[in-house]
């Protein structure tokens, strides 16, 4: 089963973790909401609008490039580097496929699994002290994103 754990948001850092076996840190120097697009992802490869979804986690002056696939119930998650700096490169898109130069890791989960695991990290700061961690070291609450794929998670499972 899949993990997922939301390591660390602080001073416009968000750090991630799947599976105990990769982190990803992302700064909002930028203005790249990478939570924001990785939940608007899932929801785009869930409601069939895509099958690929490709994004970057700008880790300053380093990348992280995220191709996340649809393959019937599976989600498909590969993590590359990238020889560019975060800033050369689009926050998402195709584009950016050009750029995964090496996979540092790759698995798959069942799509309602790997939905259920993000949404209850993501549960931790939608409201309370985690809302104000969040609030205050991030930006406003993803609710938008989050709401969809709560929503698509509770048609589904």
């Amino acid at each position: 089963e899949m993990l997922f754990k939301i390591l660390c948001i602080s001073h416009r850092w968000f750090e991630i973790d799947f599976n105990r076996m990769i982190v990803l840190t992302n700064s909002y120097y930028l203005g790249c909401d990478a939570p924001a697009f990785l939940l608007e992802a899932l929801g785009n490869l869930f409601e069939n609008k895509a099958s690929e979804q490709w994004l970057c986690w700008q880790d300053e002056p380093e990348a992280y490039i995220l191709k996340l696939e649809r393959n019937d119930n599976k989600l498909i998650i590969e993590i590359y580097d990238t020889d560019q700096e975060s800033s050369d490169l689009e926050y998402r898109g195709i584009s950016l496929a050009k750029n995964a130069t090496k996979l540092l890791y790759g698995f798959d989960e069942e799509i309602i699994k790997a939905l259920e695991a993000i949404i209850t990290e993501f549960s931790l700061y939608e409201n309370g002290n985690g809302n104000k961690i969040y609030l205050s070291n991030w930006g406003n609450f993803l609710q938008k994103e989050y709401d969809r794929i709560k929503e698509i998670y509770q048609k589904n499972k």
